[in-house]
């Protein structure tokens, strides 16, 4: 049985093995300057580089989207993994053995099942497969992927295969091979009747497994090759499917995607297999689903550009737009591949013309704002001036999301004459609608009245991380600090979590390095510790400690200062005599203040 004194040595061994610069420069191109590595954070788009990386303090810190950590916390953002397995993929990573924990009875028994339902999984897939190239039953199957041009690679690669007729075709053959029913229905491959017994869920289908990101397979999507409905169907959610985390095809395109240095973002599996039929290697399908956060993850440890290219019906385009949005949301820049009138989807598309016409329709792809001029045009009459209006509503969120000045001006432009709107009336209109989503986020008076001195409130944050950053280094000059600045008396709550925290390790003869530091402080405080670290590094100021701690002082005095003077007030005007007790407090505050200097 693992003790948390085995496991904690194991953690440390990892953690003294890895080189941090090491380790991100194989997902980052970093370089040296000063103290600091430098380069393009990794998580989110930037041109100027502010992701940075300090060797000796052993964290990571990116100045623009303020992520932070250190090597496991790297390690686990850019591959979209927990904690803890980052630390077990780092050491696998480095020949380092994990150790074991004892586990439960339930434990056991839990993984066991899973490994079965991973088992069926495979079974079924070889079922179906064969049933598809082996017999007579898969003949219509084959006529049907031939004339869609789907030869037998792709077959092969897919590992595509064919349900056959009848109501019970798998299932006796798998309980024949022993096969518990009760995870035949666990994994969806059976269906119980109302009245007695099962029958199989799909019959007479193109079936096409669906994989994870490892390549097993965890459930099944199934094309009727016959007039019916539902054209479509699909294994349900269980213990392995989820569609919201899987993206069909990532397991075989991800090396793809990396190559190219972009996804494509189809609907349907059978558009994903019509673009790899086609050496267009670099796309998923979202399942049909709408595409969700889970999946944007996904692509983006792969790359951070992503083409959409949806069906071309209206409910398609509302799918983009919602896509688009949630991907801008996760920070990657985003394009849409827009398909000529009479094209359905991309499957359609390619039935009808060859790889060259689509990667022109790729070298074509439409910016964000572009998609949604292309949206307003297909769906608003923006020729009367209710249209012009609704088309103005519409745009007006798009274009209040740009920050570039830059693009944002020549966007202004193109919508203005797009729509035939004069472009000062657009530029006025997008003016009131940033005063108005500034003014519905901004904070109440009181809060407002709190923070006025932001000069002060700033200097008072250089001078937390200044003074954390000196703990850390120098953990003797805890008691001196704390005896001169009560912890309190720090306004940034993440300062006084990190210092709470640091108080606690030293008075307790305890270790402090970035892994004790990860598994004590909130996600919020570790990255700002991890800011403080970094940023030291970069700052040429001399003034001494005594400096930074009246800095401190003061701006909780000053906060004080404001919060009783506004107390005063208003207990004056309610005609409550205890405002000269606050006038009292104020004079003695006010003193105080004077003797700061």
């Amino acid at each position: 049985m693992i003790d948390n004194i085995t496991y904690n040595d194991f953690v440390n061994k990892v953690h003294s093995s890895s080189d941090i610069i090491k380790v991100i420069s194989a997902y980052v191109p970093l370089k040296k300057r000063g103290h600091n590595y430098w380069g393009c954070c990794p998580f989110h788009q930037e041109k100027t580089p502010s992701f940075s990386v300090v060797p000796d303090e052993g964290f990571f810190y990116c100045f623009g989207c303020h992520t932070g950590g250190n090597v496991f916390k790297f390690l686990s953002l850019v591959e979209n993994i927990s904690y803890g397995d980052a630390i077990k993929l780092q050491a696998e990573r480095l020949n380092i053995p994990i150790p074991q924990k004892k586990k439960s009875d339930r434990e056991i028994e839990h993984e066991n099942n899973i490994k079965n339902l991973y088992r069926i999984h495979e079974m079924a897939q070889a079922f179906f497969h064969n049933c598809l190239t082996k017999t007579s039953y898969g003949k219509p199957g084959l006529l049907y992927l031939k004339k869609r041009g789907i030869n037998n690679d792709i077959i092969n690669l897919f590992h595509l295969g064919f349900a056959p007729p009848g109501w019970d075709k798998l299932s006796s053959a798998f309980i024949k091979r022993g096969i518990n029913e009760n995870l035949l229905l666990q994994v969806g491959l059976i269906v119980k009747k109302k009245t007695s017994g099962y029958y199989d869920r799909f019959r007479e289908r193109i079936i096409i497994p669906i994989k994870d990101e490892k390549g097993r397979t965890v459930g099944f999507g199934a094309r009727l090759i016959k007039d019916g409905q539902p054209k479509y169907l699909n294994s349900p959610e269980t213990l392995l499917f989820n569609k919201r985390n899987l993206l069909f095809g990532l397991n075989e395109s991800k090396k793809y995607i990396r190559q190219y240095d972009y996804a494509i973002i189809v609907e349907g599996y059978m558009d994903a297999i019509a673009l790899a039929s086609h050496n267009i290697a670099n796309s998923v399908a979202s399942l049909g689903t709408a595409f969700t956060a889970e999946q944007c993850k996904k692509i983006l440890r792969y790359t951070s550009n992503i083409y959409f290219c949806y069906d071309g019906d209206s409910a398609g385009q509302n799918a983009t737009l919602r896509a688009l949005s949630i991907a801008r949301g996760q920070h990657a820049a985003v394009k849409v591949i827009l398909l000529p009138d009479g094209s359905k989807d991309p499957d359609e598309f390619l039935q009808k013309h060859d790889a060259a016409a689509f990667n022109k329709l790729i070298d074509n792809a439409v910016s964000f704002i572009d998609f949604h001029l292309h949206y307003i045009m297909q769906n608003i009459d923006y020729t009367s001036l209710e249209g012009k209006l609704k088309a103005v509503s519409f745009i007006l969120p798009i274009l209040s999301s740009i920050d570039n000045l830059v693009e944002s001006n020549a966007y202004a432009v193109k919508v203005s004459q797009t729509l035939g709107i004069d472009e000062t009336d657009l530029r006025n209109e997008l003016q009131k609608y940033r005063k108005h989503s500034n003014q519905s986020s901004a904070p109440s008076n009181f809060q407002i009245s709190q923070t006025i001195n932001s000069a002060g409130d700033s200097a008072a944050i250089k001078a937390g991380r200044h003074i954390i950053t000196r703990i850390w280094q120098e953990p003797d000059v805890l008691d001196y600090i704390l005896a001169t600045t009560p912890i309190n008396e720090f306004e940034n709550k993440q300062h006084r979590e990190i210092l709470t925290f640091l108080t606690e390790q030293i008075h307790n003869n305890n270790f402090i390095n970035d892994i004790t530091a990860s598994e004590k402080l909130s996600d919020d405080s570790y990255t700002e510790l991890s800011r403080c670290l970094v940023e030291k590094k970069n700052t040429n100021e001399s003034k001494l400690l005594d400096d930074y701690l009246k800095i401190i002082h003061r701006a909780h005095l000053e906060k004080s200062y404001l919060e009783h003077s506004l107390r005063a007030d208003e207990l004056e005007r309610s005609g409550d005599d205890r405002f000269q007790q606050e006038l009292i407090k104020i004079q003695r505050i006010r003193k105080e203040m004077d003797g700061v200097k």
